[in-house]
C-alpha cells in the first residue's frame, strides 16, 4: 500500500498542470481519483483513448488544435481534451469529491472519504484485526 500511495501522489502532481485555457481533467474532481481507487487506473479519458479513440470514432472530423501537444502521437484518440473547446466526459463511476478527514486511528493516521472508504498504510501490510489486536493486547499490559 506504501508503494501504491506514492505512485498515486506522483500521478497527482505530474497531472496538476494546465495550458492556456484548458483545465485540469475532469478526474480530479472525482472521489475515486482522489482516493486511489479508479477502476480505470486514474484517468477515464485515457482508458477511453485506448478502448475507443475519438480519431476512429470520428474520421470525417479534422483534428482538433486547440491544445497544448494536440499534433502528438496518440493525443487525437483523447476524448476530453482540449478544455472549453470541446465537451468532457465523465465516466460512468463518477463521484463529485466533496474531500477528506484526516483522523488518527489505532497506530496510524487515516484518510475517510465521504463514502466511508478508510485509507489506512497499515492495512495491506498488518491489517486491521491485527492491529486492534496488537491495540488491545498493549492495554492489557
Amino acid at each position: 500500500m506504501d508503494n501504491r500511495v506514492k505512485t498515486i501522489e506522483i500521478d497527482h502532481d505530474r497531472d496538476d498542470v494546465t495550458f492556456g485555457g484548458c483545465g485540469q481533467c475532469v478526474c480530479r474532481s472525482c472521489l475515486y481519483w482522489w482516493s486511489g481507487r479508479c477502476p480505470y487506473g486514474g484517468c477515464w479519458d485515457n482508458h477511453r483513448a485506448e478502448v475507443d479513440p475519438y480519431d476512429k470514432a470520428h474520421p470525417d472530423k479534422p483534428p482538433r488544435t486547440v491544445w497544448s501537444h494536440w499534433d502528438k502521437s496518440g493525443e487525437q484518440a483523447h476524448w476530453c481534451r482540449g478544455g472549453v473547446f470541446y465537451p468532457v466526459y465523465y465516466c460512468p463511476g463518477f463521484v463529485k469529491y466533496q474531500g477528506q478527514k484526516v483522523q488518527e486511528c489505532l497506530k496510524a493516521m487515516v484518510s475517510v472519504y465521504q463514502d466511508g472508504y478508510i485509507n489506512c498504510s497499515l492495512v495491506d501490510t498488518l491489517g486491521c484485526e491485527a492491529c486492534y489486536r496488537q491495540f488491545e493486547d498493549r492495554l492489557e499490559e
